[in-house]
């Protein structure tokens, strides 16, 4: 494992990308093997915007020892994304979202959660209070088809020695918690999760998001993790849905696991 772990975070100067570079303050602390990247997408000329940026920066080492360097891009801002978080070997990316009419929260961000190979914290423009001791990891009824993907969510247990809820919402009337598969995933968590998973609870709910959410809130979860692949490759596509529309109505930061 390299000794250095870098952290990306797409910046516009919003009120929206402040709050998720605080939760990124909170989130490193002093691990000085973090280093974190500031990236700015110039779609439109602003002349200004590496004198910003830099102030940024300066603000952000008085606060705190990581090293931080700032990188500004022109072009599309996915694409632009993507380029720097393959280039610069990306582990984790920090991205801040913003409500649309009160309902849903920015497009960019729910887009871009489906299309990037890395893990990405999804933070709702007012969550302000940081605090990672409880975290609900939901997984549906097929197979794992990589547990290796749960590392990422060790780690941040790890980091901040938090407790991991495992959370199936049920459909219909299959036999949720008794089959093989139930078993194999079960047994795949409890040897990657260590001794930070709590508990693999199945809920009614025809709604997904609406179950996660009421349970989250119940439970006073800190943060939601999905993995967006961790199903049959026949439905894929309608887990990217529920990624997508977690992403849009989320108050609980999300991790999103790829």
């Amino acid at each position: 494992m390299k000794k250095l772990f870098k952290i990306m975070v797409p910046f516009d100067f919003s009120d929206t990308a402040n709050n998720a570079l605080n939760y990124v303050k909170n989130f490193v602390a002093d691990d000085l093997d973090t280093e974190i990247i500031l990236v700015y997408v110039n779609e439109i000329d602003d002349e200004q915007a590496e004198e910003k940026l830099e102030a940024i920066k300066v603000e952000f080492q008085s606060h705190s020892r990581n090293n931080i360097k700032t990188i500004i891009k022109k072009g599309l801002l996915q694409a632009s994304l993507l380029d720097v978080q393959k280039a610069e070997e990306i582990d984790l990316i920090f991205m801040g979202t913003s409500l649309v009419n009160n309902k849903k929260l920015n497009t960019n961000t729910s887009s871009f959660v489906l299309v990037v190979d890395c893990p990405i914290i999804v933070i709702p423009k007012d969550y302000a209070n940081f605090k990672i001791k409880k975290i609900a990891l939901v997984i549906g009824e097929d197979l794992i088809h990589d547990s290796k993907l749960l590392g990422v969510l060790l780690q941040v247990a790890r980091r901040f020695k938090a407790k991991v809820h495992v959370l199936t919402v049920k459909q219909g009337e299959a036999d949720y918690g008794y089959t093989i598969v139930d078993e194999k995933n079960e047994n795949t968590i409890m040897y990657y999760l260590e001794d930070f998973y709590s508990h693999h609870l199945f809920v009614d709910g025809p709604d997904i998001p609406t179950s996660i959410f009421k349970y989250a809130e119940e439970k006073d979860i800190d943060l939601i993790s999905i993995l967006p692949r961790n199903h049959a490759k026949g439905k894929v596509s309608s887990e990217g849905a529920l990624t997508k529309a977690l992403s849009e109505v989320s108050k609980t930061p999300l991790l999103v696991i790829d």
